[in-house]
């Protein structure tokens, strides 16, 4: 990527940061409410025989879709950070290996540092589980950029290559 990103994809990572921070300053009860609303949501929108249910098995069958929603929000948060750092490191000129190996550790550190601060809010833990996960979404987002960055060489190369003749 062209010298002229650095500096935005460098404030896009920091504002990404912050966001991922924001969500995990929220209490267990604030988080849980924030994924039970979002979850009630998706159900209102897709399941049409939601509406009809009890209170009772309208809060059993968001419950039932909490773990794999928040999980999901983990890997899929992380893994656009993943994106974003990579896109961010690729305009320092690195080799391909080294933009993805210094995305991932860079990644990897924040999700633990993610996990470390949750433990000193109310009700929430530091999860080794959560920080493997995020770190897999990252190291996803990665390989995809990566992918397109070479994509997009490739593809220049054929073009230049084609023009020489």
């Amino acid at each position: 990527m062209p010298k002229s990103f650095r500096i935005p994809l460098w404030i896009a990572v920091v504002l990404w940061m912050a966001l991922i921070f924001s969500f995990s300053v929220e209490t267990a009860a604030e988080s849980s409410e924030s994924s039970g609303g979002f979850i009630r949501s998706l159900l209102e929108t897709f399941d049409r025989d939601f509406s009809d249910l009890s209170s009772a098995d309208q809060f059993l069958k968001i419950e039932s879709l909490s773990y794999l929603v928040r999980k999901s929000a983990h890997f899929c948060i992380f893994g656009m950070l993943g994106i974003l750092v990579t896109s961010a490191v690729s305009t320092h000129g690195l080799s391909p290996r080294k933009t993805a190996l210094i995305s991932l550790g860079i990644c990897a550190l924040y999700a633990v540092s993610d996990e470390i601060h949750q433990y000193f809010v109310p009700g929430r833990a530091c999860m080794l589980r959560d920080m493997l996960i995020d770190t897999c979404g990252a190291a996803c987002g990665i390989a995809a950029v990566s992918f397109l960055i070479y994509i997009v060489c490739k593809s220049r190369k054929i073009h230049s290559s084609k023009r020489r003749f």
